[in-house]
């Protein structure tokens, strides 16, 4: 044993331990120790070779620290391949397509049919329609090979619906049912046979057969100067729209075949004619309150008015409102002298809300029945006159405001067979007791309700005069603004349809492999 062995303050078996694991260039060969035996008590894992490499300045690194590191090395690549397989569930694997060159003589689709589509122009279907205008657009068609067909046909359908309470529901969720009504339904054949052409012997032998290619048929759509109602949609209350589409017929070996294109809505918007010159729309109206409010002996009297009046949407409308707490007339004692009796209260708060008024009416199960409804377009606080700015509660005794109300651009009145819709003013007004407006616990408030219609037109009333009001519907030389006034939503007038009318009467591509369009359906398909 060594000197430094036997100085050494730890165990033997430590001490051999220490200095089996030391470098190799600290240890020679010859002075090494012979590796401990196993012991089955304790099963102390050995390693058959230490030793790998005895070269001077190599660090050996435990045998720990190895089975550590292939076990970490071997759950990464358990979990790189689960992350895998997961990425080829979630995305299937797809063989990587490669577009044909433009000399491919493949076709680009196995049907007979490459394309039926309805082409409009953005500036046609994303603008609002009126009396008078023109639609117009094309139908293109693409066939593969020589095809027989009978016709392509175009449909322009306008078509109002409303939702009526069944009356004879008595449970307490109420059941809608629907009334449809056709406005008009004009349909025009642009290629092939007439559509009133119901032979079926002379059918086969008048079909025509489309050439290889794409063929473009343009159309044009002449609305009459008819008030039709305006395009419209509220859930479960009525719902008016103008659909156009096209039809691609062709006979079948068991059947025919039929092609309709996605259906393109066209918004309409009828000339609202005023009844009367611009002038001031004066208020002077008494709410009176509910019998179960808790201020039941207060009215609210309101006074003011409305500037400019007939206006158009978008317009501004200049108003002057006074509103102050009277007593109401069916309180005992309410009349002196002719005057309404101040009470202790005070107008705290003053809204004004635009509402939209449809009143729907239908047969339904042999009776007429009609419904109103309204809905809120937008509102805003007033401001009492000589209040701080933005501050909108009041604490004198009357509520004076003046101001400017700015008219949405959307508003359109209308008159249909089912289908109504006006405008109001609704006037809300918060009135709370005077001896507790510090005490929110006591204090009595109440709401009062005001609806005054709002006239709004959409042909501007400057200029307007008695006689072309007299002579609108009867003579078109007297008319307002110069602009003659169309006929009632029940004239006789319909959309008239035509082939052509804006470009040439008909194009024809022919199909091959050195035509654009040969080559984008082609790409088309290897992108598919």
């Amino acid at each position: 044993m060594s000197h430094s062995d036997a100085t050494s303050p730890w165990p033997k078996l430590l001490r051999r331990l220490s200095t089996s694991t030391r470098p190799s260039s600290s240890v020679p060969d010859s002075q090494r120790p012979p590796p401990l035996p196993m012991r089955p008590s304790r099963m102390l894992y050995q390693p058959q070779q230490l030793w790998t490499d005895s070269r001077p300045g190599t660090v050996v690194v435990s045998p720990g620290l190895q089975g550590l590191s292939l076990y970490v090395d071997e759950q990464q690549r358990k979990y790189e391949s689960a992350q895998q397989r997961q990425q080829q569930r979630e995305q299937p694997h797809q063989k990587p397509q490669t577009p044909p060159s433009a000399a491919d003589d493949r076709a680009p689709t196995t049907e007979r049919v490459a394309e039926f589509k309805l082409d409009i122009p953005n500036g046609v279907c994303n603008m609002t329609q009126h009396p008078g205008d023109t639609i117009v657009g094309s139908v293109v068609v693409t066939v593969t090979k020589p095809t027989r067909a009978q016709r392509i046909t175009l449909t322009f359908v306008g078509q109002e619906r409303v939702y009526l309470r069944d009356p004879a529901n008595t449970s307490l969720i109420p059941s809608m049912v629907k009334a449809d009504y056709i406005l008009f339904e004009k349909r025009l054949s642009l290629w092939g046979q007439e559509i009133d052409n119901s032979s079926q012997q002379d059918a086969g032998s008048q079909m025509e057969v489309l050439a290889p290619g794409t063929l473009r048929i343009p159309f044009s759509i002449k609305l009459p100067h008819v008030n039709y109602p305006a395009t419209i949609k509220r859930d479960k209350v009525c719902r008016v729209r103008y659909l156009i589409w096209a039809q691609f017929e062709r006979p079948g070996t068991f059947r025919d075949h039929e092609m309709i294109t996605l259906k393109e809505m066209m918004y309409m918007e009828p000339l609202a004619y005023p009844t009367r010159p611009r002038e001031v729309f004066r208020i002077n109206r008494t709410i009176e309150p509910f019998a179960d409010s808790s201020t039941s002996g207060v009215a609210v009297q309101v006074d003011g008015g409305l500037s400019q009046l007939p206006a158009m949407a978008g317009d501004r409308i200049l108003y002057q409102l006074e509103i102050r707490a009277v007593r109401s007339a069916t309180a005992s004692g309410a009349e002196l002298d002719g005057q309404r009796q101040s009470v202790p209260y005070t107008v705290r708060y003053v809204r004004m809300c635009v509402v939209e008024r449809l009143y729907v009416r239908g047969l339904i199960k042999g009776s007429e029945l009609s419904q109103s409804y309204r809905t809120d377009l937008f509102s805003f606080t007033l401001d009492p006159t000589g209040q701080v700015p933005g501050k909108h509660s009041n604490s004198a005794s009357v509520f004076a405001s003046t101001g400017y109300l700015r008219l949405p651009v959307d508003l359109c009145p209308f008159e249909s067979k089912q289908l109504n819709r006006t405008y109001e003013l609704r006037i809300e007004c918060d009135v709370a007791d005077d001896s507790s407006l510090l005490d929110k616990v006591t204090r009595q408030t109440s709401t009062y309700t005001l609806f005054t219609p709002l006239d709004v037109c959409t042909v501007s009333p400057d200029g307007f005069t008695t006689a072309a009001l007299n002579n609108a519907y009867t003579d078109e030389t007297m008319n307002i603004s110069g602009i003659a006034p169309p006929a009632h939503h029940l004239a006789a007038g319909e959309p008239t349809i035509r082939v052509g009318g804006w470009e040439m009467e008909r194009s024809y591509i022919k199909w091959d492999k050195h035509n654009p369009t040969w080559i984008e359906l082609v790409k088309r398909k290897a992108a598919a």
